[in-house]
């Protein structure tokens, strides 16, 4: 049976910075260590836990399934260890630790967003925190939420899950674009229909298809993206019509790139919330950064009601 001993966490820590770096080379470097010596402590975690972590030599490095189970526990590990930290430099009063964030990419592209005044106010703080900023997608930053790798993560969830707390914060007007090369482009706009867009192509976000595309009465996207930078991109080739959020698609608009389409019928809302574990007391940081992103909320010239 396998017992976690006090040099576990450094071999740990080693394993984690190879995983991450790709492989022995490039963690020398991180890590200012040599080959040899990191072949070492890797094979003595092998040892420790009876397992084989990864495959090396000419194919390359890669993770055994084993291996990648092992990291996401690591990774678990050493968010705890960064959570205790912090706790500990609460009761000692002082501000420090990780404030991990996950954002939806369009929580970032909003300049009335309330995200970025909050963290202008946790940094007028005295603090010594390291932030870090991850932009996934969905069902990665509630995994990595769960996990205890995130902290709060701000974005739509057209589902919800049990485990996490979702606190509503803003909604944001969603409209139909296409591109100047598009047919509709030159249409007038009394002379489209919403039957009349069932014929042409539609690039949708996977989580929001089961919204998006019912409006536009079609049954499938010809295209799917992740993100809305590719989701413009593909209606701006003049290839799709597509949703996109109105602060996005409007300045394309006003280059000429794109054009609205039936906004007052075919517009929509899309909430937004912010995110944290359930059950789980924030660390000061955390519960600082929430403090000011709630006052940041409150001040936002943005559209409250969905």
């Amino acid at each position: 049976m396998f017992s976690f001993a006090e040099k576990d966490l450094r071999l740990l820590k080693v394993f984690k910075t190879v995983v991450e770096c790709g492989g022995y080379t490039a963690a020398q470097s991180e890590m200012n260590i040599g080959a040899s010596t990191i072949s070492n402590h890797m094979s003595e975690l092998e040892q420790r836990l009876g397992i084989r972590l990864c495959q090396r030599g000419r194919i390359g490095f890669r993770l055994t399934d084993k291996g990648a189970e092992v990291y996401e526990a690591a990774k678990r590990v050493f968010a705890s260890i960064g959570d205790f930290t912090g706790e500990m430099a609460g009761i000692l009063g002082q501000l420090t630790g990780a404030l991990n964030l996950g954002l939806l990419d369009s929580a970032i592209t909003n300049p009335l967003s309330p995200i970025h005044d909050a963290i202008w106010r946790f940094n007028r703080r005295e603090n010594d925190a390291r932030v870090t900023v991850r932009v996934e997608e969905l069902q990665v930053m509630e995994r990595l939420l769960l996990d205890g790798q995130l902290h709060a993560v701000i974005g739509c969830f057209p589902r919800k899950i049990s485990g996490i707390a979702y606190e509503y914060i803003y909604s944001e007007k969603q409209e139909l674009y296409c591109g100047r090369r598009h047919p509709l482009y030159e249409k007038e706009p009394r002379s489209i229909s919403v039957q009349d867009l069932s014929h042409y192509r539609v690039v949708s976000r996977s989580m929001w298809m089961q919204t998006e595309l019912p409006r536009l009465m079609v049954e499938s996207a010809a295209a799917t993206v992740n993100d809305v930078l590719a989701k413009s991109f593909l209606i701006r080739t003049g290839s799709y019509i597509g949703f996109l959020p109105k602060h996005f698609g409007d300045v394309w608009v006003a280059t000429g790139e794109l054009k609205s389409l039936l906004p007052q019928v075919l517009g929509w809302s899309a909430a937004y919330y912010i995110a944290t574990r359930k059950g789980l007391s924030g660390s000061p940081v955390t519960n600082y950064f929430l403090e000011d992103f709630r006052a940041a909320l409150e001040d936002a010239r943005i559209e409250q009601e969905i």
